[in-house]
Order: C-alpha cells, then structure tokens, then sequence
C-alpha cells in the first residue's frame, strides 16, 4: 500500500513539474532579448556525492574560458579556483526540501551574478530547475545527461532518485513528459554515442556534444611486476553498480589464481551482503573492502586490471581514472563505456551478464604479462588523448562559444 501510494505522489508530482516547465518554456521566448550583456559566468545546478566526480566535471569547466562557475548545491564540496559556491540556506533546505531551496537560490542567484548559462546536472530536479530559471532570465539553458538513457527512459524509475525511484517501474505518461521536457533544452550534454542518439530519437534538434568528465593524468605509469593489486574496483557499493557480479566474477579468476589481491574501493548501503556473498563463495580473504578512501590515485598505480559491473553507466569517471593510471578495463557492455575501452586494443568489453566472460580476460590479463603492458599503454593514451583535463576543457569552450553566438541578442 504504502509503494503504491509513494507510486502514486511521485506520478503526480514528476507529471506536474516536467509538464508545467514544458509550458513555461513554450511561453517565454527563447531567444533574443535579455537585460544585460554577457557576464561571462555560467551557472551550474547539482549534487556531487563524490569528490572525485567534482573535479572531473567542474574542473575544466572553470578552464573552459568562463570567468566564474556559479555552482548551486546542498553544501561545499571543495574549494576551486573560478568556482563560486552559492548554497541554499539550511533552514530554507529544511522547509523547502533540497531542490525547493536550489530553485528559488537560483532565482536569487540570476539576478545577484546575471550568468550566462543555467545549466542542471541530471534531469530531475536540477536541470528542470536550470531550465525554468534560464527562461524567467531569458538566457539558454544547458541539461547534462550524465546517467545516459537510464535517467528518462520509462520515466527515469532506475535512476538514483528517491522521487524517480518512487515510480517503482516504467511509466509511459512520465517518459512522454521527460522527453519534452529534454527537446526544450538550448544545449544537451552527453557522455556517449549511445546517449546521443538516444537522445536524438526523442526528437531533439538543438545543440548537442558529447563530453565527458576529465582527469589530470598521471606523470608516469609502472609496469606490470611493481603493481601489486590484481584487481580492482572504485563506486559505491550499491545495486545499481552491481557489486555483487564483481564478487562472483573474482570467485571465478580465483580458480586460476588462488592468492590474487583484489580491492573494492567504496561503501555503500549493500557492503555487509556483499562481504557475506564473498564468505559464502571463499574469497573473503582475497578481497580488501577498503570503504571510502582519499587515496584513490595511489591505488589505482597499484593495481593491473580494473572491473566494472554496473548494469548501467555513462561513461564512467572511475575508468577515466583508472585507464589514465596504466589499468587495463575489463567492463560491462553497458552506457557508453565501449567509446573509450575498445576490446582487443586497451581493454574488454563483455556482456554485462557473463561472469564467465569478465573472468576469462581478467585471467588472461593477470597470465600474460607481456599482453597486460600493450593493453596498459593504449588504455593510457586513449584515455589521456579523450579526457585529459585540457581536452575536456576545449570542448567546452567550444560548445559555449557556439552557444552564445546562437543566443546572444545582436545588440550585445
């Protein structure tokens, strides 16, 4: 009963919001206009969990050519340089809700910075709050699709939301909503060629890249004999990331490699099942559950092979991290993962279901050392050459600079 009720409210409320932003889109002009002249600040709507995720997205943001970042969340991640944090008053976050207070801040904040851009990470409720106050400003608004189709396909109910999950399944009348609630947007951003097209399909014509988080690479990387972690893995802990795949897929190498060291790096709501499934298939001795560290980068320098088994993905920062450090991906066939670890040059690519199929090139891998170091070169460059914190940066620059040559009045 009480599922049914969340369903229910969260039905109304998804339907009411992306609707009523649709209309008021619709009736506010797009382009043209406008108060002021360019300011050069763009504004930016989000909830970062991570930290690592932080940096590798507002980093060549703030090197994109902007002047500032104005970012909008619940509570400072870290300083940056160019990044000027507004967030909403806690007793306003208290009687408003969190994305009630990220809402009208970023009303107080249009008029107290004038930003160029309003751009919202993920479509709920960030980038329909961005959208809503891009058009009460009459300037363009920006949607990072950074889940890929997961965040609108049936409405979004498999993405980490407490009100899109709430949909507790694929609802027909709210993906119909979020899909034109997206074809209102000035500028999509999206992590992959699957999630371009995907979003294409939908009807969508305006600007569109695909950009991806960045990373500062590494100033070396060590062969395969000074690493000393066979395996590794860095996200939370969490069924969406389907951990418990990569402890069965480390029960299978095991068979072959009964002393291999394995790290799980990352906590998460599922750690305790997942330290039992481990018990349960005799390799709790094999894996290291290291939680949340700050040593990420270290590790990665460590270790040889990196697994991923999320049943979905964009196109995973971790990676990024870990390709750029010299580890060889052996990744689920899922997201957009495949643009950057190609199967037979830098990494593998598998079904995201065949534990066999992750197992026998982690074992392969771990075998042949001579193999690992020509996987682990390419897996570097392409990183580096893909999303180097440089790379990142131009194509950012690029895309706001095509973005205001189409928005910004003449007379500015």
């Amino acid at each position: 009963m009480k599922k049914q009720l969340r369903r229910i409210v969260a039905t109304v409320v998804l339907f009411l919001v992306y609707w009523a932003s649709v209309l008021f889109s619709k009736l506010i002009p797009r382009r043209g206009g406008g108060g002021w002249k360019r300011s050069g600040r763009i504004l930016v709507i989000g909830t970062f969990h991570n930290p690592n995720w932080f940096h590798a997205h507002l980093t060549p943001l703030t090197k994109s050519g902007v002047d500032e970042v104005v970012l909008i969340t619940d509570e400072m991640v870290a300083p940056m340089d160019g990044v000027v944090y507004e967030c909403p008053p806690q007793l306003m976050q208290k009687l408003l809700s969190r994305a009630g207070a990220k809402f009208v801040w970023s009303i107080v904040c249009g008029f107290r910075h004038r930003p160029d851009l309003y751009m919202g990470y993920h479509i709920f409720p960030s980038a329909i709050i961005a959208l809503i106050a891009a058009r009460l400003f009459n300037r363009p608004a920006g949607f990072q699709v950074t889940s890929g189709p997961l965040e609108l396909e049936g409405g979004g109910w498999n993405a980490e939301n407490v009100v899109l999950t709430a949909l507790g399944g694929p609802s027909k009348s709210i993906e119909k909503a979020v899909h034109a609630a997206t074809r209102e947007f000035d500028l999509v951003i999206v992590r992959g060629r699957k999630a371009e097209a995907y979003v294409r399909e939908l009807g969508y014509q305006r600007q569109m890249a695909i950009i991806t988080g960045s990373m500062a690479a590494p100033a070396d990387s060590v062969g395969f004999d000074e690493r000393e972690i066979d395996l590794i893995s860095v996200g939370r802990l969490c069924e969406y990331k389907r951990p418990d795949r990569f402890v069965r897929v480390v029960a299978k190498v095991a068979q072959n490699h009964p002393e291999m060291r394995v790290a799980m790096v990352g906590d998460g709501p599922d750690r305790a099942e997942l330290e039992a499934l481990a018990d349960e298939l005799g390799v709790r001795e094999r894996i290291d559950f290291m939680g949340k560290r700050s040593d990420v980068p270290d590790l990665l320098a460590k270790a040889r092979v990196f697994g991923l088994t999320s049943r979905w993905e964009g196109l995973s920062i971790a990676m990024i991290e870990a390709m750029m450090s010299g580890v060889v991906p052996v990744v689920g066939d899922v997201g957009d993962l495949a643009d950057l670890a190609d199967s037979e040059n830098n990494g593998f690519v598998v079904d995201p279901d065949d534990i066999d199929g992750y197992a026998k090139h982690i074992d392969a891998l771990l075998s042949d050392a001579e193999m690992w170091q020509r996987f682990s070169s390419n897996a570097r460059q392409a990183s580096i050459d893909y999303s180097s914190v440089d790379a990142v940066a131009g194509k950012w620059q690029r895309e706001f600079e095509t973005l205001m040559q189409a928005t910004t009045p003449a007379s500015e």
